[in-house]
């Protein structure tokens, strides 16, 4: 298989999704622990990469494009292929591998859910949890 120069990359699809469930650019920057720049300058390159604007721009607001609409489910795709690649080749050496997700309330106060997840994860290094 031959890359073409300018192909898309992971990490512009993961920026761009976080866009995306924000609609905001600096609230992305701040769950992906990235600087705003940076997040944007992803977002213009990938745009590049497939030749259409994917997230209309104001002052005020952040909304996708049509072409974004349309990229959305594909770039979930795509991360998740990726994934369970990281995990099939994980697999054949016999520890336990995957990803985690897990949604709390915040009101939830019982458990030290970081503590937790902090173990499971020095635990089980093939593990990755969000």
């Amino acid at each position: 298989m031959v890359v073409s120069e300018g192909a898309v990359d992971l990490r512009q699809l993961e920026y761009f999704l976080a866009v995306a469930e924000e609609l905001s650019f600096t609230r992305a920057a701040h769950r992906l622990h990235v600087v705003q720049s940076g997040v944007s300058a992803s977002i213009k390159s990938l745009e590049r990469d497939v030749g259409a604007p994917l997230l209309d721009r104001s002052s005020k607001h952040v909304r996708l494009t049509d072409a974004g609409a349309r990229l959305v489910p594909q770039a979930y795709a795509v991360l998740e292929a990726a994934q369970r690649a990281r995990d099939a080749v994980a697999a054949d050496d016999g520890e336990l591998s995957g990803t985690v997700r897990l949604g709390t309330m915040t009101s939830v106060r019982l458990l030290d859910v970081p503590a937790i997840l902090g173990s499971t994860t020095a635990a089980t290094r093939a593990c990755s949890c969000s």
